[in-house]
């Protein structure tokens, strides 16, 4: 009886844990009903201001998560309004989300984040007017990583001030390995499902592969130097 009793409280302490974490976190449309029903919540968008200057929900606040200072910039914050976070996809957000509620505040993360909202076609704001370029379609795009034998793919985006600096560098360095290394340059507006499909939550990133195999994975502005490096790993046991 004992036991029983036992399991059945174990139960109920499983499902409020799990109740809470979904409380936690929204999808787009739950997301969007809690920013009109709660107007006095602070909107929180953590990417870089790059970023956000590439569009963002309407009156979103930026604090980028990886600034120095980030610790300090929430601080300013009242923990008095509810907090409705969002990053790219859902990575940064997510690591902020925990050390703002540690901090106090009550936080929702919005599901997927930018990309997510974006595939929805809800609201926008800060919007460049830009022409972009061809989307992907994933199934090619997967294709042509495992049938090359070495690939470097660019995520970039037009309203990126570190992708635009790099631009020229990766146009070189193509040149540089024509033969050797495929390039392959995805921009973020338009190819969500890739970034998506591949975890990409900041710009820019780069993807290694070699023989379909992924090899590395980073983010941030690099120099000449360590671009080339990306470079050299992918053909570095085929040449």
């Amino acid at each position: 009886m004992k036991a029983k009793f036992l399991f059945s409280l174990f139960l109920t302490f499983t499902l409020l844990f799990s109740l809470q974490l979904n409380a936690q976190t929204a999808e787009v449309e739950v997301f969007e009903k809690k920013i009109q029903e709660t107007p006095n919540a602070i909107l929180l968008d953590v990417r870089t201001s790059g970023e956000f200057g590439g569009g963002h929900l309407p009156k979103a606040t930026n604090i980028d998560f990886r600034s120095a200072d980030f610790a300090e910039q929430i601080k300013k914050l009242s923990k008095d309004k509810p907090v409705l976070i969002y990053c790219l996809s859902g990575g940064r957000s997510a690591q902020a989300a925990e050390l703002m509620r540690k901090e106090g505040f009550q936080v929702t993360e919005l599901k997927g984040g930018y990309l997510k909202w974006t595939t929805k076609l809800k609201p926008l704001e800060g919007v460049p007017n830009v022409v972009h370029d061809k989307g992907w379609d994933l199934a090619d795009f997967t294709k042509k990583i495992q049938t090359e034998k070495a690939v470097v793919v660019d995520f970039y985006a037009k309203w990126c001030a570190p992708c635009l600096k790099m631009m020229p560098t990766v146009d070189k360095l193509t040149q540089d390995y024509s033969g050797k290394v495929t390039v392959l340059k995805v921009e973020a507006d338009g190819n969500q499902a890739i970034l998506q499909s591949f975890g990409i939550d900041e710009i820019p990133s780069f993807l290694v592969f070699q023989g379909g195999k992924l090899l590395q994975k980073t983010s941030g502005f690099r120099e000449e130097a360590q671009l080339k490096e990306l470079f050299d790993q992918s053909i570095e046991t085929i040449r």
